[in-house]
């Protein structure tokens, strides 16, 4: 945030400052009179032009019959007429007598000139750019700040000429020259071109960290495409500064792969968008890479200023079949992901217009300030902070998921220590009851039967019996457990039998009681008729009677009453266990069918279970088409409801 504040004030510094240069400018006409080079002049009317090439229109006196009077910038006024070639303008301005050389060097600033021009002061030449011979070599990106040697300066009349070679019907002056100090106009340019230069720089960096981050994270698909999106936009808009001097000697070149960047652009950004979307890419899209692709091969041939022109038009011709597959992309999936490309949207509605206005710019169909920058800064930063929401959300979800792991590695645990306990307490009964076994058939054949053999035997049997109860807990724990991974995972294959529910109720009931050793005197069964028999799984009822009966033993008072009703209603069965014990706050009631999760009671690892049970009924429930619901508020009991449909029959 703050790197971009800055940049902001640096553009808007560089803005300002331009505005104040061009409020201090003089427009003056050709032959103005010069006393101080304190301020900038810039020479506007009166200009001399004229179609053709002499050598000798570089002097100070032409024969001035066959030039024409006009006012500068007059580039594009000219398109009509074909002016491929030479052609000259010239200006005269006046030095006072006592005229004395500047302190500080002077300068004459002409813009951007198409293609090639050479600079003269009273008939000496004192910059050119480009050349004709012995091989065209031509830049219309270089602004020219020619230097005015101060011992061709004279008082009185003086005489520039512009020599200007056009490889093209694209001609004439973009700006009104300039004449001021060296100084003053190279600091003007430099601080008009710096905010642009910097965000150059500012993209590649960013298109880096992407490009590190795609490598390092393994995510080798939309950070990979838009570090390379972002890469290529930094060389772009450097290129389009005078920083590319710097980068290249060779201006045919520096503009070549111009071009070739400008070409990838397209096909970086719809492959990012197909990543990011996680789509599969289409022929249209194939078919466009092609198209590209040959354009781009034949442009590193292309070396004058009529092809570079023809490749623009043509990759114009095929940019609106990347607007088309971009907007296909965001009809299509953009309401289902509109939160993953609010900001995308917002950048790309920034960016159009810039790109658009520089492309007619380039073909030379209107002249306008490079604005392309701006539009990428805006554009990267929206989707900068699509990706860090989309990096914020996913490393909040990811400690989510690790907050969820410590929990389920607590359950787990204790789903294994509770376990542990049953097999270990299962084992203590079973060898009790075998010493009991033991021991008393020693003595049977040393006395005879007596009373106290008789006690001894009946000890045993409630042992051996407290021993067969435990292992049939157990064995219900595993079948319980193995019965919830097949419903869980749909391979579960029911058997459909008729039974009488009331004889399975009591069943039920009676083996709870023998294994948390509760003949409890206030539980009502009630099942209406009376001798009612369904047709159902057994296997099914009875696992959620099982557990949702010694729930209510287990989490209530033995002097607590559990009610126990089934009965039938417009087609369904009804099973309906109420106790009238602490009950449970809302906020178990949200967990409590989550599997492992068991219900508050002190001294929790005393209670038998491994905290599947409730998890087991809803998913019994569900397996049936039915429902299970849960009534309870803090010291009111619990009321849980099942109803299933009759065999054939839907909710």
């Amino acid at each position: 945030m703050m790197r971009l504040s800055f940049l902001s004030k640096l553009g808007l510094g560089a803005i300002l400052l331009a505005v104040f240069l061009s409020s201090e400018l003089k427009a003056e006409s050709c032959g103005t009179f010069i006393s101080s080079w304190d301020a900038p002049i810039k020479l506007v009317d009166n200009w001399q032009f004229r179609k053709g090439d002499n050598l000798d229109w570089r002097d100070e006196v032409v024969e001035e019959s066959f030039w024409v009077k006009r006012s500068v910038p007059d580039y594009g006024i000219s398109k009509t007429e074909n002016l491929t070639g030479y052609h000259w303008y010239r200006c005269n301005f006046t030095l006072p007598e006592n005229f004395t050389t500047p302190t500080e060097p002077i300068a004459v600033q002409l813009g951007r000139i198409r293609d090639i021009d050479e600079f003269y002061l009273n008939g000496t030449l004192v910059g050119k750019t480009g050349s004709v011979l012995p091989k065209l070599e031509v830049d219309f990106q270089k602004v020219r700040v020619y230097s005015l040697p101060t011992h061709l300066l004279k008082s009185g009349n003086n005489t520039i000429a512009v020599r200007i070679y056009a490889a093209t019907n694209l001609n004439g002056l973009k700006v009104a020259p300039i004449i001021s100090k060296e100084r003053t106009l190279r600091e003007s340019l430099f601080m008009s071109e710096v905010f642009p230069m910097i965000c150059g720089y500012v993209f590649i960096f960013m298109g880096i960290y992407f490009l590190v981050g795609s490598i390092v994270r393994g995510r080798t698909g939309e950070n990979f495409f838009f570090a390379l999106f972002s890469i290529f936009i930094g060389i772009y808009v450097l290129l389009r500064t005078q920083h590319r001097n710097i980068l290249f000697e060779n201006f045919t070149w520096s503009y070549v792969s111009e071009l070739l960047i400008l070409i990838c652009l397209p096909v970086f950004f719809i492959n990012f968008l197909h990543q990011y979307l996680k789509i599969k890419r289409n022929m249209v899209l194939l078919g466009y890479e092609v198209y590209l692709s040959i354009l781009f091969i034949i442009t590193l041939f292309f070396r004058t200023p009529k092809s570079w022109i023809l490749v623009i038009a043509l990759f114009n011709y095929g940019l609106p079949v990347a607007l088309g597959l971009g907007a296909y992309l965001f009809i299509k999936y953009g309401k289902e992901n509109i939160t993953k490309l609010r900001y995308i949207i917002i950048g790309l509605i920034s960016l159009l217009p810039t790109i658009l206005i520089d492309s007619l710019s380039a073909l030379e169909i209107i002249n306008f300030p490079g604005t392309l920058f701006l539009g990428f800064l805006v554009f990267l930063v929206m989707i900068s902070i699509q990706l860090s929401n989309d990096m914020v959300l996913g490393l909040r979800n990811f400690m989510d998921q690790e907050k969820e792991l410590i929990q389920m590695e607590k359950v787990k645990t204790g789903f294994l220590l509770n376990l542990s306990s049953e097999f270990k307490s299962g084992m203590e009964k079973i060898y009790l009851a075998l010493d009991k076994i033991s021991r008393p058939a020693v003595k049977t054949k040393v006395k005879a039967k007596t009373k106290s053999a008789k006690v001894s035997t009946a000890s045993t049997t409630d042992v051996i019996k407290q021993a067969e109860d435990h292992i049939s807990y157990m064995s219900y724990m595993v079948e319980e457990a193995l019965l919830l991974k097949q419903l869980e995972e749909k391979t579960y294959q029911p058997k459909w039998e008729s039974f009488h529910i009331r004889d399975l109720i009591h069943s039920c009931v009676s083996s709870i009681e023998n294994h948390l050793g509760q003949k409890r005197k206030n539980t009502s069964i009630e099942v209406k008729p009376d001798n009612l028999e369904i047709l159902q799984a057994p296997e099914l009822i009875f696992a959620m009677l099982r557990n949702l009966v010694e729930n209510a033993y287990i989490y209530t008072d033995v002097k607590t009453e559990v009610s126990i009703e089934f009965y039938n209603r417009d087609g369904f069965h009804h099973l309906v266990i109420t106790d009238e014990g602490l009950g449970m706050s809302q906020i178990e009631m949200e967990t409590i069918f989550q599997k492992f999760v068991r219900g508050y009671k002190e001294s929790k690892n005393e209670i038998p279970g491994a905290g599947i049970g409730l998890t087991l009924v809803q998913a019994t429930a569900n397996y049936l088409g039915g429902t299970v619901t849960l009534k309870s508020a803090e010291g009111m009991g619990a009321k849980f409801t099942v109803k299933i449909p009759e065999k054939g029959k839907k909710i």
